[in-house]
């Protein structure tokens, strides 16, 4: 392989990098996860990210201090 079509083909892949670090950002995102974490994640190994992150499942945020009403009529 000529220096040439190397170079190209190591920024082709440096692009590729950053596609699927910005994929896994949106992705942690969604499903309520770390984005820093699954940015360097995506950026490091970007195939495993990609893969691990298709399978995973959201994290279900739930709201604190919520008041349940009663909805039950007082008597006049």
């Amino acid at each position: 392989m000529d220096p040439k079509s190397h170079a190209i083909f190591t920024i082709i892949l440096f692009f590729v990098r950053i596609i699927i670090t910005i994929y896994c950002t949106n992705k942690a995102g969604e499903l309520n996860r770390s984005k820093f974490g699954w940015g360097m994640f995506g950026f490091f190994l970007p195939l495993v990210a990609l893969i691990w992150i298709q399978f995973m499942k959201p994290i279900i945020a739930w709201e604190e201090n919520i008041e349940i009403k009663n909805e039950t009529k007082e008597p006049e």
